[in-house]
């Protein structure tokens, strides 16, 4: 569907680790998420107003049992994306703002 830019990871008691991502779609503007379990073919409409971390916590408990130790991360790519082009972006509007000072 898209690229996973979050990931919700639940155990069940048993120690087994389940995991829904969420999934952006960026042919869309505004680009478009969408919630993905890794493990069963769940995918819901997304044109409710429940929040994704709620959808996302309930599937994990009630179709999996893993209700304990909800955890959310951002994928790697996208947070080390972040650290690169906050400085870059930074650096680009200071020295436009110089620019057009002068």
């Amino acid at each position: 569907m898209g690229t996973p830019v979050r990931h919700f990871t639940a155990t069940t008691e048993q120690g087994q680790v389940f995991t829904v991502n969420i999934e952006r779609d960026f042919r869309y503007d505004p680009y478009r998420d969408f919630l993905v379990c890794t493990h069963c073919d769940w995918s819901p409409s997304l044109l409710t107003t429940r929040r994704l971390i709620d959808m996302a916590g309930e599937h994990l408990a009630s179709a999996h049992g893993a209700g304990r130790g909800l955890t959310q991360q951002d994928n790697e790519s996208f947070r080390k994306a972040r650290l690169i082009m906050l400085p870059v972006v930074a650096v680009l509007l200071i020295g436009l703002l110089i620019f057009l000072n002068n």
